[in-house]
């Protein structure tokens, strides 16, 4: 093994640098080099993928300031979606992978919605907040397409230390996205697939790489999918695309990505809001095919990226590495707000007016949205030694502007959607809908920052404590009205790992996030909001199954919604009050069992999320259960590779989401449900290293009728009907 390979794992993999430096004896002899000297490393070798290791979970992750790590030995929890996983269950959005199988995951939006996400450990995470090749909020505003994905990385707890603040907020978790780059061997891939009710979605992805050492590469991903869902009147057409250009030389490496996803929807979002302010139960769910928007009812979404990143190791103990992107977004159509009236299933379209404190009808509404994201970061990292002492140093400049630019126009009548029932409904006619030319939000928000970190190692590694943080500096303008707004805060870092084994390790850390802070009447930037959290955790490789624990306390000051009085007090909008405390458990297992042909995994998650003294949605002071949260959560999973017949491998998956509230005092609790999925994959291996692979499932198997349960800012409980029994199929010919 080299020694300059040796001492670039030692800098960039930080907490899991563990490999011993031998020199290599089949090295042939240059008389124009130097000798170099025999260097011992000391430390235990951590196994890169465990034997055990989920096939869809790898475990080298990218934690923004401190580097790319070993999933299984950093001191924070991170997992890990490699390409396999897009590839094997054909999801058409990030969403349902990571909330498909990880218990501490739930979706919002999803397919059957243009606004996509994730809560994690109880705390919401837009796709606008997903980074991409480690820069920040490029990879889509609303949407969260597959085509460019090569690995989805799921970072759990709060992130603004690692990975830099949203410049609009981001609590409890951070998503990196890994785009595709050509492979040695060369990407041939053409795909057709079939979704219910009768979409169709032909795929390529075509990759090779070029030059001497195959230093140069190109790929190409592509996918249309266009036609009706499983949902009645419920269409699309989506559009994907991705290119990545790559260079990687001996010191230096180098990616130039561009991403385009539009997708339009007939009939989508339809979603009821501000469920804790209804009064009675929400009636039990519709048929999942049954449609609540009319088919008039459309929405797009249209996202464009460019991004360049780059990677330069001078020398053996140092490396410099950077990134600038851009991106722009786009979200038009129609949308409107769904009021259920009574128990029985009567709804209409009706939003909660917060000034009359009461629901009032409200038509539908033209929108016209545009964000514009820039994101850049420069990062050096390295490694030296102070006596028995070592450190792996890293240090980060992170930049974050995005700007919003939002035109409504004039409603449709608030009578048009009137009379309605979950259970049969029936819409009018399409009305005519005007222009989008009402200048709404106009805002730009910026989000500089500079951090570092040393992690020192001791006793031969088997020690490691990480300290650091990041200076986060904030500005707000609204062109509206004018000005701009201005503040700072340092956010601290600190981790530790025991790691007695490369087998076995214990950890433990505190983190913070940071939200900007409210503008008064004055005009004055009040200090950004600070969530913190607590965590420990234990993870064991056992060979042929690993299993992990953690517990972990989550504290989001609540904040004031608007400028009023209550209970004779006065208060500003934004002012600070009372929190949100989200304390849970994570257990985890999987195996590779059977000379690895049986890879089962199971998780489950138990969280209390507690309101403590906050302000409501309609400002009052509350305390009680936040909504929308499943006190536990279970899934599992299973894959067999068949003994019967080559080539065929079987899988299914099952998800619980135990009760939960429809307002924060449990006068109204939203049911629990079980999910189903189960598929099949058969390949068969031709000449020429050609291949036909026929992938197909079956996704809602026992066509469960529920709620999909979901939450907003404050105590606003929301819910869509679940998607109904979904089938798929692909064929996909590699050559």
């Amino acid at each position: 093994m080299k020694l300059n390979t040796i001492t670039f794992a030692i800098i960039s993999l930080g907490f899991s640098q563990v490999a011993i430096a031998e020199p290599a004896d089949n090295e042939p002899e240059a008389s124009t080099q130097a000798e170099l000297q025999t260097v011992t490393v000391k430390g235990k070798a951590a196994k890169a993928i465990s034997e055990a290791t989920n096939s869809y979970q790898r475990d080298r992750v990218n934690l923004g300031l401190l580097g790319r790590q070993n999933a299984f030995t950093a001191p924070i929890t991170a997992v890990n979606y490699d390409e396999k996983a897009f590839e094997d269950k054909e999801p058409r959005t990030i969403v349902d992978v990571i909330a498909k199988t990880d218990a501490s995951v739930m979706a919002f939006g999803g397919e059957s919605n243009t606004l996509q996400g994730l809560y994690v450990r109880g705390l919401q995470l837009d796709a606008r907040q997903f980074s991409v090749n480690g820069l920040a909020g490029l990879y889509s505003t609303y949407n969260s397409p597959t085509a460019a994905v090569g690995a989805a990385q799921l970072i759990k707890g709060a992130s603004s230390a690692t990975v830099g603040m949203d410049p609009e907020g981001a609590v409890g978790s951070a998503v990196n996205i890994e785009t595709k780059k050509a492979s040695d061997e060369g990407n041939r891939n053409l795909g057709l697939a079939w979704f219910s009710d009768s979409r169709i979605q032909p795929s390529i992805d075509v990759g090779q790489r070029f030059g001497e050492n195959k230093q140069w590469g190109v790929r190409f991903n592509g996918k249309f999918r266009e036609g009706d869902t499983a949902r009645d009147h419920f269409s699309e057409n989506a559009k994907e695309a991705a290119l990545n250009v790559d260079y990687r030389g001996e010191k230096f490496q180098a990616a130039f990505d561009a991403m385009y996803a539009k997708r339009a929807t007939q009939g989508g979002r339809a979603r009821f809001q501000d469920i804790q302010l209804f009064g009675f139960k929400l009636p039990a769910a519709p048929d999942g095919k049954t449609n609540l928007a009319p088919a008039w009812q459309r929405q797009t979404t249209d996202d464009r990226s460019l991004l360049f990143t780059f990677d330069y190791m001078p020398n053996d103990w140092v490396a410099i590495s950077g990134g600038i992107g851009h991106m722009e977004s786009k979200f038009y159509g129609n949308v409107a707000q769904l009021q259920m009236l009574d128990e029985q299933g009567n709804y209409q379209n009706g939003a909660w007016n917060n000034t009359s404190k009461r629901f009032v009808a409200q038509g539908a509404q033209p929108v016209s949205f545009i964000a514009r994201t820039t994101s850049a970061n420069l990062k050096a990292r390295g490694y030296f030694q102070t006596g028995p002492v070592s450190h792996n140093w890293n240090t980060a400049f992170d930049y974050v502007q995005r700007s919003r630019d939002h035109d409504t126009g004039r409603r449709a009548s608030s009578t048009l959607m009137t009379d309605l029932n979950i259970y049969h409904p029936e819409f009018p006619a399409a009305p005519e809908f005007a222009t989008a030319d009402i200048q709404g939000a106009d805002t730009t928000n910026t989000s500089p920052s500079w951090a570092f970190s040393d992690t020192l190692g001791f006793k031969d590694d088997q020690f490691r404590l990480t300290l650091g943080g990041r200076l986060q500096w904030m500005k707000q303008e609204d062109h509206t009205v004018g000005g701009a707004q201005r503040t700072h805060r340092f956010s601290p870092l600190l981790a530790a790992a025991w790691v007695p084994s490369s087998d076995f390790v214990v950890y433990g850390n505190y983190l913070e996030d940071l939200e900007p802070g409210a503008v008064d009447e004055d005009g004055n930037m009040s200090r950004p909001r600070i969530s913190r959290q607590i965590e420990l955790g234990v993870r064991k490789n056992w060979g042929d199954v690993v299993t992990s624990a953690s517990v972990y306390q989550i504290s989001k000051p609540g904040y004031w919604r608007t400028a009023s009085t209550f209970d004779g007090l006065s208060h500003v909008a934004g002012a600070t009050q009372g929190k949100e405390r989200n304390r849970g458990i994570e257990l985890n297992a999987y195996a590779n069992l059977l000379n690895k042909t049986l890879r089962p995994s199971i998780g489950l998650s138990y969280i209390k999320a507690d309101l403590l003294d906050v302000p409501s949605y309609n400002d009052v002071i509350i305390s009680g259960t936040q909504v929308s949260s499943p006190r536990i959560i279970a899934k599992a999973g299973v894959e067999w590779d068949t003994p019967f017949v080559q080539g065929l491998t079987l899988n299914s998956a099952v998800q619980y989401y135990g009760k939960s509230y429809q307002d924060y005092a449990k006068t109204y609790a939203f049911p629990s449900y079980t999910l189903v999925d189960a598929g099949a994959k058969y390949t068969v291996k031709m000449r020429n290293k050609q291949s036909l692979t026929l992938n197909g499932g079956i996704e809602n198997l026992l066509n469960k009728k529920y709620w999909q349960v979901q939450r907003g800012l404050y105590d606003r409980s929301f819910a869509v009907v679940g998607l109904p029994r979904t089938y798929w199929l692909k064929l996909n010919y590699a050559f």
